[in-house]
């Protein structure tokens, strides 16, 4: 490999002395967000053998670290020159990666898709620039290892009186693992009421956890209506005649989790996953996320953003929930958070979810299913760190 003999040929260049002063930051860490490399495998004066050591410890930053060790022992010129070389031989490569992982993200599901068996995790060295070089335009972690936080995830599947949502256990499952990985703690519930979901998120919105998180998901899955031109969940008792009144308004999500209901949540991401229709001519899935200020004052939905998807005509919720696979709007959302959240901000995850489902060839002509950006108001980037 190119990095590994230019980092070995930097090495050449140090006396005895010298190496042994570089071997002692990896085994220290060279910079806050660095691993150090334990001494027992750093135990030679083999130059071969400490790049090997780094590329396995670091496989995607190995040339990054050994420069900025050489920053630390004043090597500036040797770093310099590392530097150098090592954007000679990796650009080449990194472009063709770059845009291979681009295509590749913006693909549409295939139709023998199935959940990652892992989600990629982010790099140490890419959080610690980050929050170096953005830190006032990014949502901070609350500690330094990684996100924390409570999840509240509910799905309704079956119902008294109307169709039951076959498939939605998959989603149930595909979102708690989701969930998992990112690193949240999941309460989840199953067939409420309207009135039982609106007890499930308030009494969410009092976990003390939230006093130690730094942000938040609530994921809501069950059919859906509009009534009086708002958004409704339907509870599992819901009938027309029967029972009208089984129903949890979604603006009341914003109102159990807002600066006056839930203090403990403010300054910190909420983001909030609703899969429903919309009444019998849309179908659709919202996604807000909120983050409030503490000041005195308080603009009362500032850090908003919902994402929508919508049917173009009248096409019964079956159109994109399959039995089999679960949800299609899921699935690619789990999809990319597994495989993208590691070096993109949420907006645009969202971003690539809208271009994946624009190439879909299950949504032609009547049964077009476009998501979109609606009541935007966050104004930093929510990165996730997966794994971090």
């Amino acid at each position: 490999m190119d990095t590994k003999r230019v980092m070995t040929e930097a090495l050449e260049d140090l006396v005895d002395k010298e190496l042994k002063q570089f071997i002692w930051q990896k085994c220290n860490g060279v910079k806050p967000g660095t691993a150090p490399i334990s001494r027992a495998k750093l135990q030679t004066s083999d130059r071969e053998d400490v790049v090997d050591c780094m590329v396995k410890q670091y496989p995607d930053d190995a040339g990054e670290i050994a420069v900025q060790a050489l920053r630390n022992m004043r090597q500036n010129e040797l770093a310099q020159r590392l530097e150098l070389k090592l954007k000679e031989v990796q650009q080449p490569v990194q472009e063709e990666r770059r845009n291979d992982d681009e295509s590749m993200e913006l693909q549409p599901i295939q139709s023998d898709w199935h959940r990652p068996y892992s989600i990629t995790a982010c790099s140490q060295l890419f959080k610690h620039k980050l929050l170096t070089e953005e830190k006032n335009d990014v949502y901070l972690p609350i500690g330094t290892s990684h996100r924390k936080g409570s999840a509240l995830l509910i799905n309704n599947i079956k119902c008294d009186y109307i169709t039951d949502r076959k498939g939605a256990e998959i989603d149930q499952a595909n979102m708690e693992w989701l969930l998992t990985a990112l690193g949240y703690s999941v309460e989840k519930h199953t067939n409420l009421s309207g009135n039982a979901l609106n007890t499930a998120v308030k009494n969410f919105s009092k976990r003390y956890e939230h006093q130690n998180s730094d942000s938040t998901f609530v994921v809501i899955m069950s059919h859906g209506d509009r009534f009086n031109n708002k958004d409704a969940i339907l509870g599992v008792h819901y009938d027309d005649r029967k029972k009208p009144n089984d129903i949890f308004f979604v603006e009341d999500i914003f109102s159990h989790l807002n600066t006056v209901s839930c203090p403990a949540l403010i300054e910190k991401p909420k983001v909030i996953l609703i899969h429903s229709c919309r009444g019998g001519e849309d179908g659709g899935v919202y996604v807000r996320d909120s983050a409030f200020e503490s000041d005195s004052w308080v603009h009362k939905e500032k850090d908003f953003v919902c994402f929508t998807v919508c049917l173009a005509s009248l096409v019964n919720v079956c159109a994109y929930r399959n039995p089999d696979n679960g949800s299609f709007f899921i699935n690619y959302i789990v999809d990319t958070f597994s495989t993208s959240a590691h070096k993109y901000d949420i907006m645009e995850l969202f971003r690539k979810i809208a271009s994946r489902m624009e190439k879909d060839r299950h949504f032609r002509n009547k049964q077009k299913l476009l998501p979109c950006i609606e009541r935007t108001t966050l104004v930093k980037k929510f990165y996730l760190f997966p794994g971090l």
